[in-house]
């Protein structure tokens, strides 16, 4: 019999503002019992503060410094005694029966290590994230799919969106914003690589997990993810996508 926590989660803050407290209230509201954390990458953010009074039972663990979100979600690993566990974005919100239904799944198929659910923006319309490994012309695909030529038709299929995945499908990537992983396999990989300050410390992850398990994705199982895609916008936050896209393809090798 399995008598530790069945679940455990994290979201990692940084100037968050308010919607981190919609997140934390997904959680709280969930028909599975979980024992939930909250890193603060900026812990002198006022809105955490009101956060923690408005939701008590979450383990807060404040940071000195913004130390990166994979560097973040590495700080819960060593105290974690659940069975699964979820890595989630402040921008998430889901239905208090969804990580129910995602345990279930995980405890009937063992060869899965990760499960990957179906995204959609506030408004209902879809999100179509990746669910391939990166290379360059999907990379690229991304940033310029808005211009003529090959670019719309490489992120279609760096993210399968001309795919008919109407049922569980074992894919090469799941996305950081929201994943439901085992928490043996979470720490036999190492947790994420600390070098991936921002981005890609998903795509990394995802590498090394299928050397234990399949990554499943599943669109019975959706969440909403007020996604902002702030690279495509900031300088800065650009910066830090060049510099792990550098960094990935430093690892495990260039791919057209």
């Amino acid at each position: 019999m399995y008598t530790e926590p069945t679940l455990s989660a994290c979201i990692v803050l940084y100037n968050s503002g308010s919607r981190a407290a919609q997140a934390v209230r997904s959680f709280q509201e969930s028909d599975v019992p979980l024992q939930l954390y909250v890193v603060d990458n900026a812990p002198g953010d006022s809105n955490m503060y009101r956060l923690r009074w408005q939701c008590p039972g979450l383990i807060y663990k404040a940071q000195p410094r913004n130390i990166g979100y994979g560097r973040a979600n590495n700080q819960v690993l060593p105290h974690l005694t659940s069975k699964y566990h979820i890595i989630c974005n402040p921008d998430v919100t889901f239905s208090s029966d969804l990580l129910g239904k995602m345990v279930q799944y995980m405890e009937l198929h063992r060869d899965c290590a990760v499960l990957s659910p179906r995204f959609f923006n506030p408004d209902g319309t879809e999100q179509f994230l990746p669910k391939r490994a990166p290379t360059v012309r999907y990379l690229l695909g991304g940033r310029l799919e808005k211009l003529p030529g090959p670019f719309r038709a490489w992120r279609s299929q760096y993210t399968l969106r001309d795919m008919n995945l109407e049922t569980p499908t074992s894919v090469y990537f799941a996305p950081g914003c929201f994943l439901m992983i085992r928490t043996s396999v979470f720490r036999a990989v190492g947790g994420f690589d600390p070098r991936f300050f921002l981005y890609h410390e998903d795509s990394d992850l995802s590498r090394k997990v299928l050397h234990y398990g399949n990554i499943v994705y599943h669109p019975q199982f959706f969440v909403t993810h007020d996604w902002q895609r702030a690279s495509a916008h900031s300088l800065v936050q650009a910066g830090h996508h060049i510099a792990s896209t550098v960094k990935y393809f430093a690892k495990w090798g260039l791919e057209w």
